[in-house]
């Protein structure tokens, strides 16, 4: 004999809901509260020689709960603590002879970076992608560095080639 047990939602000795059915078979879970967004450039953006420039992500791919200021200070601030994967990519314009940069920075500071990229004719892709704790008012940014002497750029003009995207994967 089977037994079946009915129940709309599963909570926690908190209260808190684990997991809930709207009664037609659709589940929600604690997990719908994981903030994540990607964001790319609308066009190309200017990098002066060997300075540390914000990449300008000004158009979102998704933003899951609207934690990503594509207007103004083009960063990410989570609003709910944890671990977060976040990564940023760039297509940079160089030499022969310059190497590029890229940077993730956590509350205005520098958090890790990328060793010089190898020199190439005319562009080089620079990424990098790290797991870090933020803390709900933490933020972060994407910045980029290129030593050719004189200004170049870091290409977004068909929209696909820098980007910046974080994830939380974690308490």
């Amino acid at each position: 004999m089977a037994s079946i047990i009915k129940a709309n939602q599963l909570q926690d000795f908190g209260g808190n809901s684990i997991i809930g059915s709207d009664g037609a078979g659709n589940l929600t879970t604690q997990k719908t509260n994981y903030p994540a967004f990607s964001a790319k450039l609308s066009a190309n953006q200017t990098l002066s020689n060997d300075t540390w420039t914000k990449g300008n992500f000004d158009t979102e791919i998704f933003d899951s709960n609207g934690k990503f200021d594509s207007t103004t200070n083009y960063r990410f601030n989570p609003g709910v603590a944890g671990y977060y994967r976040v990564s940023a990519h760039g297509y940079l314009q160089c030499t022969d002879t310059n190497f590029g940069n890229v940077a993730i920075y956590k509350n205005g500071s520098s958090y890790a970076f990328t060793a010089n990229g190898y020199p190439f004719s005319n562009y080089q892709t620079q990424q990098i992608e790290v797991v870090m704790y933020l803390d709900a008012d933490d933020y972060v940014e994407a910045f980029f560095k290129q030593s050719a002497g004189s200004s170049k750029v870091l290409l977004g003009e068909n929209g696909t080639e820098s980007n910046f995207a974080a994830e939380r994967i974690g308490s």
